[in-house]
Parts: structure tokens; sequence; C-alpha cells
């Protein structure tokens, strides 16, 4: 609990060496308490060996698979409650859903990053989401055509979100070395993780 809180208020703006005060930690508390009860998380993937065609045009998912003995591509989401309660709380108090926002998609990545600690293959590393690097956030859509997201209710607009909300698609490398580093992210020049200091990864 105490690195989810840590990570939400990171998130939220708060530098990684603040002191989060009793109020804002009951708010964070709250908010999670709700994701909780409220969050039906789903999880899906496929084990690829080969690459496929899409990556070989960006050297970021080329120098992520470097070593690996295989990928997996996979899809994940709370569902479409969360983004149901986010709305409503946008209409009644901002301040929180700002709180609830974050807390959902530091949730959404712990119980992601668990899941896959659970999963039968060995060393996998750290989930690799289009946006990364060179990669665009198009392939979102191709990877999630390619495992078949639907089938857990992920699905987009037109304009490439994807929904619901708090869903992510990535690829999942199986041995490999490749590390977790701000080098090449689209968000880098404007990053406040940077600005104060600190990463958006641990």
């Amino acid at each position: 609990m105490e690195e989810l809180i840590r990570q939400i208020s990171r998130h939220i703006g708060y530098p990684g060496n603040a002191v989060i005060d009793d109020a804002m930690r009951q708010r964070i508390e709250g908010a999670l308490t709700e994701i909780e009860r409220d969050a039906a998380f789903l999880y899906r993937y496929l084990h690829y060996v080969q690459p496929a065609d899409f990556m070989l045009q960006h050297s970021s998912y080329m120098e992520y698979l470097s070593g690996a003995e295989g990928y997996l591509l996979c899809a994940t989401t709370l569902g479409i409650q969360i983004d149901r309660q986010i709305k409503r709380l946008q209409t009644i108090d901002l301040s929180y859903a700002v709180i609830y926002d974050a807390a959902a998609s530091v949730y959404l990545e712990h119980l992601a990053d668990t899941y896959e600690q659970s999963l039968p293959y060995p060393n996998l590393g750290f989930r690799f989401c289009p946006g990364y690097g060179d990669t665009p956030l198009s392939d979102n859509r191709i990877i999630a055509d390619m495992i078949k997201a639907n089938r857990i209710g992920i699905s987009f607009l037109d304009s490439g979100l994807m929904l619901p909300m708090k869903s992510m698609v990535g690829i999942v490398r199986i041995g490999g070395h490749a590390r977790k580093s701000c080098k090449g992210c689209i968000a880098a020049e404007s990053c406040s993780y940077r600005a104060s200091g600190t990463t958006c990864w641990k």
C-alpha cells in the first residue's frame, strides 16, 4: 500500500521525496479502496517468438527485444466502471477526480505487474508500450487486433483512444537485457518527473 501511495502522489505532482500530509493520504487511500471495489481487472496475452512485422519498422522495439527468447503481446484493463466513476467525479469533485484517475492508472500497472509475475515464463522484462522511443501510439491498435483484445472489452475510438480508458496494451520480453530509460521517450522534454529529479518508473 505504501508504495502505491507514493506512486500515486508522484502522478498527481508531488516531488519524489515529498512528505504526503494526512489529508491527502486519506484521499488517496479512499480512492484505492473504491477502485479495488469497482475494478474488473482482465488480462489477455499471446506468446510469440519472431518479431511481428510492425516491430521491424522501429528500432526501439528491436532494442527492447535484443537477446530475448520470445515475447508476449498483452492487453489489460480495469473495466468500464472505473471510466464511469471518473466522469462522475469530474462533475462533483474535480480535485478528487484527479486523485482517483491517478490511482486507477497506478493500480492497473500494479495488477498487471502482479499478474505477469505469476506467468510461467522465466525472466520477464518490463512492459514496453507503444509510444516509448520511436514507436507510434497507433501500434496499440495493431497489438490489440493481433491478440483480440476485444475479448476483454477493449475497443478504440476513431481518434485511437482506447476504451475503457484505464486499459493498456504492450509487449513483455522473455529474457534479454533491456532496461527502462528516459532515452527517446516522447514525453522527455516536458516530463514533470524529470523536472523534479525523478522518473516515472522505479
